[in-house]
């Protein structure tokens, strides 16, 4: 059935005058999850539901970069797979995955102008949703502080080192990844790394985490590597390349879910909207107010300048929902 679909709705000719920027923006995703090593399956999976989604916008959005759609479009796919493409309700929620996943990876990625996945915003219909990048995980600093402690009494330090630095700095993968191992003792910025539009800055951490680093440092030993990231050992010790915090990042998912006791999905941008809600709900119970002795809370404009977003909206984008609980609140409920 799933493959009768398919085939009703693609047909190559149709597709070869979809947005050529569309098509590489696919063709980038596909290499980054062949990286990974998903399965062969897997990713036919989400090059066929990228493909149908492309389609979708050449018919009905006047065939525009995915870059500029907006979330009423997102709602019509939605319409359009169910109603139009006789999909599942399953179905359909796994192609809007995979169209999530598909934008996360172009909101992290410095290849493209994209800060805010739209996508993410549109729900999905009703059951079972699939769990894929787009899933936006908020680790909790509890959670943190948890993990943090089991990789030190694990000794992995370097992933702890990973870990708390992705958190204390709200930084994208790429930015992370350049962190040199230069003067991190001697304050609480690294060094200047060149983020999303070209933007220079240093990233931020906090105390604890540099005594992380010092311990670090010290396991790891003397050598001409310049990158705070290495994998091997003597002779063979190397620059650890962007790809391996990827996998680095995985291997953090796994002690985290053994921890919690259940399957968490959690990617490097996890961490990013993390710290953005930690900051604004003032939960990091290492930053404390002077004037109130509680942990701080941070305006979504200081946040905004702390993550180098050009528009809160952006900033916005990245927090938890919590209309509910200021409802609930009001009333006493």
């Amino acid at each position: 059935m799933a493959k009768h679909i398919y085939n009703k709705i693609y047909s190559p000719q149709e597709y070869k005058i979809v947005n050529i920027t569309n098509k590489e923006i696919i063709n980038d995703y596909i290499e980054e999850i062949k990286q990974r090593k998903l399965k062969k399956t897997t990713i036919t999976q989400y090059y066929n539901d990228l493909r149908i989604f492309s389609i979708f916008v050449k018919k009905q959005c006047e065939n525009i970069s995915f870059l500029e759609l907006t979330k009423k479009d997102f709602r019509r796919l939605s319409i359009w797979l169910s109603d139009e493409c006789k999909m599942s309700n399953a179905r359909t929620n796994r192609l809007l995955s995979s169209c999530r996943a598909l934008l996360t990876y172009c909101e992290d990625s410095d290849d493209y102008e994209y800060d805010n996945n739209i996508a993410r915003k549109v729900k999905g219909l009703p059951n079972e949703p699939v769990k894929t990048d787009e899933d936006t995980y908020f680790i909790s600093f509890d959670q943190i502080t948890n993990i943090r402690q089991n990789l030190l009494n694990t000794n992995k330090i370097q992933l702890a080192v990973l870990h708390m630095m992705f958190f204390d700095s709200g930084a994208r993968r790429n930015e992370v990844a350049q962190v040199q191992k230069y003067g991190l003792l001697n304050g609480n910025k690294t060094n200047i790394v060149v983020g999303k539009r070209g933007k220079n800055f240093p990233l931020v951490y906090l105390n604890d985490t540099k005594e992380l680093i010092k311990l670090w440092l010290d396991k790891r030993g003397d050598d001409n590597i310049d990158s705070l990231w290495v994998v091997g050992s003597g002779t063979n010790k190397r620059k650890a390349s962007y790809a391996i915090l990827y996998d680095w990042i995985l291997k953090i998912r796994k002690i985290f879910s053994s921890i919690e006791g259940r399957q968490i999905n959690i990617f490097p941008h996890s961490y990013r909207h993390s710290r953005c809600e930690s900051l604004l709900q003032g939960t990091d119970t290492r930053i404390i107010d002077s004037e109130t002795g509680q942990p701080k809370k941070f305006s979504l404009e200081q946040v905004q300048l702390f993550l180098h977003h050009s528009d809160p909206k952006t900033t916005q984008g990245y927090t938890k929902d919590h209309s509910e609980e200021i409802i609930n609140n009001m009333f006493g409920i």
